[in-house]
């Protein structure tokens, strides 16, 4: 890997460490994944969606947190589906309320193995 992937890859295990400890307490709004991606790569950069997708991609990737929504029975998960598509779905959704969901759109939650690395 070059220099600019290692640094690539610094940066998404950065905001993956952020928001698995974020997780830790409670269930973490799509919100705080958006911030936490935010201070890395500024909304406004080019390489701010792509930048995200790997974030959320590498969560679910490893086994760190779900995706779900708040329902009547508190975080309910999404069903298994490929990770891209899921990552897909998301971008495609936030992109659609201009990245400000304001808590509307989707939760996440750490998994046993997201407590255990962010622990």
């Amino acid at each position: 890997m070059d220099e600019s992937g290692t640094q690539a890859a610094n940066e998404v295990e950065r905001v993956v460490a952020e928001t698995i400890e974020d997780g830790l307490d409670d269930w973490v709004p799509l919100d705080w994944l958006i911030t936490n991606t935010a201070r890395v790569v500024p909304e406004d950069s080019d390489r701010f969606t792509g930048f995200f997708a790997s974030v959320l991609g590498y969560l679910l990737r490893e086994g760190l947190m779900v995706v779900g929504e708040i329902g009547n029975t508190g975080f309910e998960p999404w069903p298994p589906a490929a990770v891209e598509d899921t990552v897909d779905r998301v971008v495609r959704d936030c992109q659609a309320v201009n990245w400000t969901p304001r808590l509307g759109l989707y939760w996440l939650a750490n998994t046993p193995e997201g407590d255990r690395r962010a622990g």
